[in-house]
């Protein structure tokens, strides 16, 4: 199909996951990823849960979403980060991105798959980001805590939760979606690296991702603290619970020793 030479391309996370290989690719327009026809647009599925709609308008994606994916979708997400970016095809010009705008060559099928896998990522990315950033706000009261007093946290659920979160992101980063590896796609369209790394670096998916690692080691390291220091803190609470014990039935032995006597 033959896209206008000026379109918007939004990605937005709809679901932790999409069964996109039992969505089929019957109707499939393309693969790897999977893209299928809507109107006078394009629809890119994503199994890590992104959808990205091109020149599709913006109720008829919500329908899309309501009615033909939401049979695929594994722990869905309402209202999920998303960004929108506008492409132009200006033929004959260099690929970049200029004003906010992505410039293409061509609006060839490839082409519109590389841009939508960059979009996509950055999509997950921002993801990760606010789950991370959330996590680090339920962190930083323990750190302070433990900075100004020396004293560990009073309770562990939150604790674990964090460390919960931080290793369900570093599952979904290295098992589910690998940002910064090269699309599978560069392996038959090896003209189009220059395009994704263009894109890549303009998205900044290795930064990001490189921060989103130190994130989560140091959220993780300190979380880890601050559950031993709890442990620990309980630990000696037991051991002095025990002694005072001893205590009370020595002296409890003494007294019953001195009412036989007297």
């Amino acid at each position: 199909m033959e896209l206008p030479k000026t379109f918007d391309i939004r990605g937005v996370q709809i679901a932790r996951r999409i069964q996109v290989r039992k969505f089929g690719t019957d109707a499939a327009f393309a693969v790897s990823p999977l893209v299928f026809e809507q109107g006078d647009g394009l629809v890119a599925l994503f199994r890590y849960g992104v959808v990205v709609f091109i020149n599709v308008p913006v109720l008829e994606q919500q329908r899309i979403i309501d009615k033909t994916l939401t049979d695929y979708l594994t722990e869905p997400i309402e209202q999920g980060e998303e960004e929108i970016v506008a492409v132009m095809v200006l033929p004959g010009q260099d690929e970049r991105v200029h004003d906010q705008r992505i410039h293409l060559r061509d609006a060839s099928t490839p082409r519109i798959q590389i841009v939508a896998e960059v979009i996509a990522r950055s999509v997950l990315l921002a993801g990760y980001e606010a789950r991370i950033n959330r996590s680090f706000d339920m962190i930083e009261p323990f750190a302070d805590n433990l900075a100004k007093q020396r004293r560990g946290p009073r309770t562990g659920k939150k604790l674990l939760q964090t460390i919960g979160t931080a290793l369900v992101c570093e599952h979904d980063m290295v098992g589910r979606a690998a940002v910064t590896e090269k699309p599978d796609l560069l392996w038959e369209h090896v003209e189009l690296e220059g395009l994704y790394l263009l894109l890549e670096d303009e998205f900044e998916l290795q930064e990001r991702d490189s921060a989103l690692v130190r994130k989560l080691d140091l959220l993780s390291r300190t979380a880890q603290t601050s559950l031993e220091l709890l442990h620990t803190s309980r630990s000696l609470r037991v051991e002095w619970y025990i002694v005072i014990l001893i205590v009370v039935e020595i002296l409890l032995t003494l007294f019953d020793l001195f009412i036989r006597n007297h």
